[in-house]
């Protein structure tokens, strides 16, 4: 090989970083996510503390990975994955009426919160391209009936035009809050059998209504939708499912996981099983095909983790993989 051609393919690496990286920082200030305060009722008491054990293994200990170096920090530093979980979980869970405490384990606690994940993701095609960020949460929790797993995931995506500054917002900051209100709605479901009130629900069913304009962060209204664990929600997510808003539209169908609408498994199934669709809708799908948590869907995601895991390697392989595990 030529000290020339050397030369060249150097070069054309150091460009293909460049665009990759077009001046995005070594490390990200997010924000503390905000609770969101939606008033509704338990029907249960117990327990009193969240105790997380950390079980998180390999790779899953890496909080911020993927094509771009992304380290994430609050006004207090390093983002420290369980600690920032635990006092969001909790400020979460009270702005709901559950007044629970929520900490690490320790020897003086007997542990009923088990962390398999929680981390971000980001990729980047190039420097045109989407900065786009996966974020993953997993845990088994003991609830009156029973060990459960639940999940979350969330994809977002911005094109940097100015500044690497825009992306923080949509891709950072508000999947880790989604992520951390995913989880306390359902907690609080599964445990506290906690529901928002009719009211809660008919003023958030007004955002997001067929005369509402669905723009700007409106995503975030429909998720709000699936947090309430009310099935009043329900009619109007499955009519969200076909919104031609991207996000939107993967807000609604996440939220039916969410509300663990199992009487939706062949609508979800067949939104999953659309090659035509983009891959996020489809592996949204298959995200609430796992929060389902019955026999059926349970038998789907096994079968379909065989199927991504014999594949070629490729990024869709990899990354559907990824969300199946959370539910495995």
């Amino acid at each position: 090989m030529s000290l020339l051609t050397r030369w060249l393919q150097l070069a054309a690496g150091l460009s293909t970083a460049a665009l990759l990286s077009a001046c995005a920082p070594a490390s990200y200030l997010v924000k503390q996510p905000t609770p969101s305060g939606i008033a509704g009722k338990a029907t249960g008491t117990a327990p009193a503390a969240w105790v997380i054990d950390d079980q998180r293994k390999g790779a899953e200990r890496d909080f911020s990975t993927g094509v771009l170096t992304a380290g994430l920090r609050t006004e207090a530093g390093p983002i420290q994955p369980v600690p920032f979980l635990a006092e969001h979980l909790q400020a979460e869970l009270a702005s709901r009426g559950l007044a629970v405490q929520v900490r690490a384990a320790s020897a003086d606690a007997t542990p009923n919160l088990f962390l398999q994940s929680f981390r971000m993701q980001n990729h980047r095609a190039n420097g045109f391209a989407p900065f786009v960020t996966f974020t993953y949460l997993s845990a088994d929790i003991d609830t009156p009936s029973g060990r459960k797993r639940v999940a979350a995931f969330v994809k977002r995506g911005k094109v940097p035009v100015w500044s690497f500054e825009e992306v923080i917002e949509p891709t950072l900051n508000q999947p880790l809050s989604l992520a951390v209100k995913e989880l306390a709605s359902k907690i609080a479901a599964q445990a506290y059998g906690w529901r928002a009130s009719d009211a809660t629900l008919n003023a958030l069913l007004a955002k997001v209504g067929p005369q509402a304009k669905l723009e700007g962060d409106a995503h975030l209204d429909v998720y709000a939708l699936g947090f309430s664990n009310h099935p009043g929600a329900k009619d109007r997510l499955v009519q969200l499912t076909q919104h031609p808003d991207e996000y939107v539209r993967l807000a609604a169908i996440s939220s039916l996981g969410t509300l663990g609408a199992t009487d939706q498994f062949a609508l979800l199934k067949g939104l999953y099983e659309r090659r035509d669709a983009i891959w996020q809708d489809r592996a949204m799908a298959l995200k609430s095909i796992g929060d389902l948590g019955t026999p059926a869907s349970r038998a789907l995601l096994t079968e379909e983790l065989k199927r991504w895991e014999s594949g070629k390697g490729d990024k869709e392989s990899i990354w559907t993989a990824q969300i199946i595990r959370l539910y495995l």
